[in-house]
């Protein structure tokens, strides 16, 4: 139901209020991202990748790769709130170098 009350949409803004990255199934990444939104594209329930901002705030765009046969690769877990957790960490190699965990909605910094 869209634009209707539901359990999870609710625990979605309170987990944004407090800082959490929450999850948002979409068919293609937006053109701008929201701050603390994991994208998940994909279709029919199928998700090929998560894309978000860098948390450093540096601007960059992060694509993890939920396919398990594409190297390297993620597993993300969506939580009843509405949060995530992405195994293993993140680790950009280039521009800023961030590393980091996304452990249920919050990043973790290495």
């Amino acid at each position: 139901m869209k634009g209707g009350f539901s359990l999870r949409r609710a625990c979605g803004v309170m987990a944004r209020w407090f800082g959490c990255h929450v999850v948002v199934d979409v068919d293609e990444p937006p053109e701008v991202l929201a701050p603390k939104t994991v994208y998940l594209v994909g279709e029919d329930g199928r998700h090929w990748f998560a894309v978000f901002a860098c948390p450093c705030g540096c601007g960059a765009v992060v694509n993890a790769t939920l396919l398990a046969n594409i190297r390297p690769s993620w597993s993300l877990t969506e939580h009843w709130n509405g949060t995530a957790t992405l195994h293993p960490s993140v680790w950009r190699t280039v521009g800023c170098k961030s590393h980091f965990w996304l452990r249920r909605g919050r990043i973790r910094w290495c």
